[in-house]
């Protein structure tokens, strides 16, 4: 492994130890996070039942929609911390959850904008509606362009929902008509398999609710070698198509996003470290003449 991305949900505030642990171990750090954002038309309030939480408790409700944003430079990881403080200071103490005013203010350039199982346009795929995931599309193309991307994500798991292979199928095959780049997840959150019950554990903790043993973590999310992940990505390609080079393509575009964001850190960076202008400097100007012996 080479480059590792960091995504917390809905803070900045781990990336200082995980770039001087990233720098540790000789792996190349990526500074993004995972945060919930506003939907494109507001739900009516009436047409979904809130959950009641039994006598004298509480729980928390989550925003629904999600996306991962990833710096790709100086400038992106800047807009990156306003973005986040945006959210939070709109929230008022409630959870964070990222307006499309500040969206198209901070999230319009040096941004990667990843599209998972967690947005409208993809859980329209995942419904069936090909023509409302790509009307859905529209204004984050026109918000992100060349920069965004949709992920994939296969987990083993069965239907059309998040994870399954069906959705992650027509994940890709909705880009290829629409021109749009696709990139293969795992939507990672720890790093062994083993760990699994332990995310359900948090979970809980996090929501102030009994575990759900109805949906409980798979135990896929971990941190999967290249061999596992290929491995995946041809389950995938082998379900959109009998094109045999479908798997390399989503391969080659998901290293691509990663080699296009660290080339263009590089260049910010050797940018921030030539001088902005000349500096003046004193000098004595000397006049000399030579006359040969004669």
């Amino acid at each position: 492994m080479t480059t590792l991305a960091l995504t917390d949900r809905d803070t900045v505030a781990g990336t200082v130890r995980f770039a001087t642990a990233a720098a540790a171990a000789g792996i190349r750090p990526v500074f993004g996070i995972d945060v919930a954002v506003a939907p494109l038309t507001p739900p009516d309030p009436t047409a979904v039942r809130q959950r009641t939480p039994v006598r004298g408790g509480a729980h928390v409700m989550e925003p629904p929609l999600r996306i991962t944003l990833l710096a790709q430079s100086a400038a992106g990881w800047a807009r990156l911390c306003r973005l986040v403080s945006a959210a939070h200071t709109e929230a008022d103490g409630t959870a964070p959850v990222v307006s499309w005013p500040v969206l198209r203010a901070y999230a319009d350039q040096d941004l990667v904008v990843l599209l998972g199982p967690a947005t409208e346009p993809v859980r329209a795929l995942s419904a069936g509606r090909l023509d409302v995931a790509e009307q859905l599309l529209a204004p984050w193309r026109e918000l992100a362009g060349e920069r965004l991307r949709l992920e994939t994500v296969y987990l083993g798991r069965q239907g059309t929902g998040a994870g399954s292979l069906r959705l992650a199928a027509r994940t890709v095959g909705l880009p290829d008509q629409l021109g749009v780049r696709t990139v293969l997840a795992n939507a990672v959150r720890y790093a062994d398999p083993d760990q699994h019950r332990l995310a359900d554990v948090l979970d809980a903790a996090r929501l102030l609710r009994p575990v759900d043993r109805q949906h409980v973590d798979g135990g896929e999310r971990w941190l999967k070698h290249s061999t596992a992940m290929t491995a995946a990505a041809e389950q995938i390609a082998r379900a959109v198509s009998d094109d045999p080079t479908q798997a390399r393509r989503l391969l080659a575009e998901t290293e691509a996003t990663g080699h296009t964001r660290e080339r263009t850190t590089a260049l910010a960076l050797q940018r921030s470290l030539l001088p902005q202008r000349m500096p003046v400097l004193g000098a004595v100007a000397a006049a000399s003449r030579y006359l040969p012996a004669s």
